[in-house]
Order: C-alpha cells, then sequence, then structure tokens
C-alpha cells in the first residue's frame, strides 16, 4: 500500500451534546460538531488525500450527519498539520460567535474584552484532537506478525486499518492534566459560581442579571432575548453552544413543549387557516409578549397556547401592560368556543440508536462481514452508512411537528418525538439499517419517555441508560423503552425488535379501553407471588394470565374495535406474551403492561393529568 492511512477523531462528544438544557442546546451543539468535521474534511479533501469515512456528501449540514471521525488515505503524514486545522477552525467557529453575542448586548469595552479573555481559556483547549496514521514499515511488521500469530495473510489495508485502531486507542488513553486556572472576577471583585447549565466550568464573570436586562430592553436584539433567562449564567463553551446559530445559520429547533403538542401544532396550522380572524388578534398578541412578529402563528412555541403556564409567568414576572391577561382572555374564549383544542400534552420521546457490533464489522476477523476487509469493502461501508442517515433524515417532514431528527451521522441516530409518532419511527430503524448496509447488521435502541419539565440532561442520560440496556440483549437488535412519570422512578421494557408489535397492540388495547387499567396491578400481583418460587411452570403462569385476561377484557370494546371474539383474542393474546417470556421474565413481562398503559394514558388524558408511579 502506497498511502498512509490516516484515522483522525476528536473529544469530548458527549459531554458536548449532553449538556443541554433545550432541545435547541442540544440540536445546535451536534451540528456544530458534524459543521467541525464538514469543514475539516473539505480541508483534507484539497490535500490530495483519498477520504474513506465518512462520506462528504453536498448540504451535509442539513443532515447533521458527520461524525467525529475521519478515515483516508495521504501520500505522507499529515497528523501535525491536521491537528492545527482543526484548533484553527474551532477558532474560528468559537470567535465568531463571542464575537456576534458581544457586539450585540451592551457592555462596556473593558468588560467585552475581559469576558473575551475568560470565554477563550474555556474553549482555546475545549475539544483535544487526535491523529494516526501507518507507513509501510509498519504495515509489513504488522502483517507478518498477524501471520505468525492467526495464520492468516490480511491484505494490506487492513493491516493498515487495524494497526493505526490500535495506536489511535493508546493515543487518546493518555490524558494530560491541564489545569484551568479561572481567577476573573467581577462586581468589585466577585468571584464567578459555576455555569447553572454545565456546572463544569465558573460561569463568565459579568454581570448576567445586567445583561439580561439589555437584551429585554433592546428591540433590536428581539430575535435573541429569549435565549437567555432570567437566571442563567453560562461559561464560554454553553454560551458558543447557545447562539451557535450565529455560525450555523439554522433556525431555532422546536421546544419540548411544541413536541409534546406536535398534535396541536398542526390543529394551530388548520385553525390559522379556517380562522383568520381570531388567528391575526393572537398573532397580533403573541407580537406584543415576545417581541418577534412571525408569518405563521404555529411558529410561536406551544407554551405560548397554554393558559396555565401564562398564569404562572405573569406571577413571577409580572404583567404592567396587561399583555398576558389580553392574550389569557382571548385564548380562553377561543377554548371555551371550540375554535380550537388546548395544548394538553407534557410527555415527550426521546430516542437513541446505534449499529450492532459495528467494530466487528470492520475488524480483522468478523462474523457478519462476508468480504475480506479491503478498501473497497470500507468505501462501501461507509457509504451505506451515509445513504442511512439520509433516509432517516427523510422521515422527518416540515408538514408535521411530531418528529425531529436531531442528529443522523454513521449508524447513531438522535431524534425527539411526540407519544403518536415515536413508535412508528423507532420501528423504520432497524428495516432500513438492514436494508442500506446488510441482512446481517442491525441496531439497538433506547427510548425514553419524560416529562417537558424534566431536566433534559437528565433524560438524556436515561436514554443512554436503555440504550446500553438493548445492547445487552444477547444476539442485540432490541429495544428498550424507560417510562419516567412524573414524580416516579423509572421503569423499562425491553425485548427484540420483533417484539415491537406486541408493545404497539398493548398500547392500541389500553388506549382503546379493551384492557382495563387496572391490568397492571393484576400482572404485578401475579409476578410479586411467583417471584419467590425457584420454578415458574410456563403452563401455571399462562393459566393465571389466561384468568386476569378473561376479567379485564371488555367485550363489547373489543367487538367494536376489533371484531374478535373474546375467546380467540386472549388465545391469540397469550401465545404472543408466551414468545415474549421465553427470551425474558415476569417482570419484564408486567413492565410491558405498565409501559404501554402509561403510553396509552398519557396519548388521552386531559390537561395536566399527570400519569404517576402509583395510578
Amino acid at each position: 500500500m502506497n498511502k498512509l492511512l490516516h484515522i483522525f477523531t476528536f473529544s469530548p462528544v458527549q459531554g458536548f451534546i449532553s449538556n443541554s438544557r433545550r432541545l435547541s442546546d442540544l440540536y445546535h451543539s451536534s451540528l456544530l460538531l458534524s459543521t467541525l468535521t464538514e469543514k475539516l474534511m473539505k480541508v483534507i479533501k484539497d490535500l490530495n488525500t483519498e477520504i474513506i469515512y465518512p462520506v462528504l456528501v453536498e448540504n451535509g449540514q442539513d443532515l447533521a450527519n458527520y461524525p467525529n471521525r475521519i478515515v483516508f488515505l495521504a501520500d505522507k503524514c499529515i497528523c501535525k498539520d491536521l491537528i492545527k486545522n482543526f484548533q484553527e477552525l474551532w477558532e474560528v467557529v468559537y470567535e465568531t460567535i463571542l464575537r456576534r453575542v458581544l457586539d450585540e448586548v451592551g457592555i462596556s469595552k473593558e468588560e467585552k474584552e475581559k469576558i473575551e479573555e475568560q470565554a477563550k481559556m474555556h474553549l482555546e483547549n475545549y475539544f483535544r484532537a487526535y491523529c494516526e496514521c501507518t507507513n509501510s514499515e509498519e504495515v509489513k511488521k504488522w502483517k507478518e506478525k498477524l501471520k505468525q500469530n492467526l495464520g492468516e495473510d490480511y491484505d494490506d489495508y487492513a493491516v493498515a486499518y487495524d494497526w493505526t485502531e490500535r495506536k489511535l486507542g493508546a493515543l487518546k488513553s493518555q490524558k494530560p492534566y491541564e489545569p484551568l486556572i479561572d481567577a476573573y472576577t467581577y462586581n468589585g471583585g466577585k468571584h464567578p459560581d459555576g455555569c447553572t447549565l454545565c456546572g463544569e466550568r465558573a460561569h463568565l464573570a459579568v454581570d448576567w442579571k445586567k445583561l439580561i436586562e439589555n437584551l429585554q430592553k433592546e428591540d433590536r436584539l428581539k430575535y435573541i432575548k429569549h435565549y437567555l433567562k432570567e437566571g442563567e449564567k453560562l461559561c464560554g463553551v454553553c454560551l458558543v453552544k447557545r447562539f451557535a446559530f450565529y455560525c450555523l445559520k439554522r433556525q431555532t429547533f422546536p421546544s419540548v413543549h411544541d413536541i409534546a403538542n406536535a398534535k396541536f401544532k398542526e390543529e394551530l396550522k388548520d385553525f390559522e387557516q379556517r380562522r383568520p380572524d381570531l388567528a391575526n388578534r393572537l398573532k397580533s398578541l403573541l407580537k406584543k409578549r415576545t417581541g418577534e412578529e412571525k408569518p405563521r402563528l404555529w411558529e410561536y412555541n406551544a407554551e405560548l397556547f397554554d393558559i396555565k403556564e401564562l398564569e404562572r409567568t405573569k406571577m413571577e414576572e409580572g404583567d404592567p401592560e396587561g399583555v398576558i391577561d389580553d392574550l389569557i382572555s382571548e385564548l380562553r374564549q377561543i377554548y371555551d368556543d371550540k375554535s380550537l383544542s388546548k395544548p394538553s400534552k407534557n410527555y415527550f420521546a426521546i430516542i437513541i440508536s446505534d449499529g450492532d457490533s459495528i467494530g466487528d464489522w470492520l475488524g480483522l476477523k468478523s462474523e457478519r462481514r462476508k468480504d475480506k476487509l479491503e478498501k473497497t469493502f470500507h468505501e462501501t461501508f461507509s457509504k451505506a452508512l451515509s445513504n442511512y442517515a439520509r433516509e432517516i433524515k427523510s422521515l422527518e417532514s416540515e408538514e408535521k411537528f411530531g418528529l425531529r431528527i436531531v442528529y443522523a451521522g454513521g449508524d447513531d441516530v438522535l431524534a425527539v418525538a411526540d407519544l403518536r409518532e415515536f413508535l412508528d419511527f423507532a420501528g423504520k430503524l432497524n428495516p432500513i439499517f438492514k436494508e442500506k448496509v446488510g441482512e446481517n447488521a442491525s441496531v439497538s435502541a433506547g427510548i425514553v419517555i419524560g416529562h417537558q419539565k424534566d431536566n433534559l440532561a437528565y433524560l438524556l442520560n436515561e436514554a443512554r441508560k436503555a440504550e446500553k440496556k438493548a445492547k445487552s440483549v444477547e444476539g442485540k437488535s432490541a429495544f428498550c423503552i424507560t417510562i419516567i412519570p412524573r414524580g416516579g422512578g423509572p421503569v423499562s421494557f425491553w425485548a427484540k425488535w420483533e417484539f415491537l408489535n406486541l408493545f404497539k397492540d398493548t398500547v392500541e388495547y389500553f388506549e382503546k379501553e379493551i384492557i382495563g387499567d387496572r391490568t397492571v396491578y393484576d400482572i404485578k400481583d401475579i409476578a410479586g407471588k411467583l417471584e419467590a418460587s425457584k420454578e415458574k411452570p410456563m403452563e401455571i403462569v399462562l393459566a393465571l394470565l389466561r384468568g386476569m385476561l378473561k376479567r379485564r377484557v371488555d367485550k363489547n370494546k373489543l367487538e367494536e374495535h376489533l371484531r374478535k371474539e373474546k375467546r380467540v383474542f386472549i388465545e391469540e393474546y397469550l401465545q404472543e406474551l408466551r414468545k415474549l417470556l421465553d427470551i425474558s421474565d415476569l417482570e419484564n413481562l408486567a413492565n410491558l403492561f405498565y409501559t404501554a398503559r402509561f403510553v396509552a394514558k398519557e396519548r388521552r388524558e386531559k390537561k395536566h393529568e399527570t400519569v404517576g408511579a402509583n395510578t
């Protein structure tokens, strides 16, 4: 192999993304990382190189589909130059954002310079870049070693890739300590507390109350003044994430309230066409309330249509001009006249998926890969992953508000959805991955359903835990759904993808009241009685479940919705439950009923009725 194989990566990634308070933070931090990779790929492309992974596409930012990893071939070692190029790109990005933000707010030149210095201290060494390459002499030596130990003669590309991966892993394991001495003060020598978003660094030494007040006063800042709320004090890194749109030139991402109330947003769109008179009055009031004029009513945050939220805001912030009172009065009249439904949903889903055993696909010995690991295979594999990301992105529609893709890069997907859409979306992940990559390929997913007022970083962490649980299933190709009720602890149901339809059916049975809500407690009681027993004969378990279903299945509802006899329905349903018990246990079966009922109740519950742990 004449050219040198290079692998480049940078970190931290998960920490940068996960420390997010809003969905817009999450989206822009993901897009920022993807943009850095895209820009660096363009630099690499101009250096007479051959990029293997990922595939560089036009308008890559629209997909946010670039991972923090680049594999390419070059005539000579360019690792040092590449690391320098990455740092320069990152510097341009954060300086652009800082400059735009600080130019907008009303602070003195001295304060501006001090903030820039402190922010740059937080930012300049935040990302650590790594790059390794392997020359022909190293390939020759490692190839001989592999042949001696494994008895096989591997392709030069496979040997180079394996050795470079090992070198990169060793390099990343070295964690040099770099102390961050932040001695900046403000307001006459006051030292900053921790950043209210990440808590990892001191917040910027500025009077945040005064800064936020300046944002609120300036009419010319109407499009950014809601990006900082009272009490927020950010470090340099989190400030750049919050205002990343200055560099990315992207529209804001929907809020958790928008996602949870996607159906309301769709109804709002229809309402604007049906009742333009009422819609125009609302738009006029919303413009006064927010300082922003938006051409379409549904572009405003769903939270602004929630009367209880408006009343809470009025109590906390006051309403000297009576704008909130006028808005509440107008909304109350619209809701009372049944011209529009209220935004009544509080829960939404976060879906995180990842390809199974991707390392095995690119390993020297692979049980999944049919072909030898050669350059042509790696290129084909990269194109397949790129096509997968494009296909996933295409599932998102501007006409519907219930699904938004945060990130789709390589085999990784991060999305948010309302409780009407999340199961259909999750069900498409594995089939599409198999179609694009191969029948032996699969993904596993973690799904968390949380309240829109829960801490987003906490929900993301729980979603990662759910994904890890799915990855622990033998053979993988699995999912795990974790419910986090308001005021209750997490409850998880896991299974192989083939059981997703069982979950969807169970949700439907609860939603249409074919199965009574008390079924959840019956199955918990059965699981509790058999928990102490070492032997749990399947026939006894099925007999107990059959008796439970005979009591809890509503014959009339069953006939109305499914046109089935009760006896036939119960036996068919028991067969599916038995298959689940073959791979899991009674506790997981009980969690199936609990999580399915939770989703069903939240779909049909009225405004602010909480589905708690003991409902």
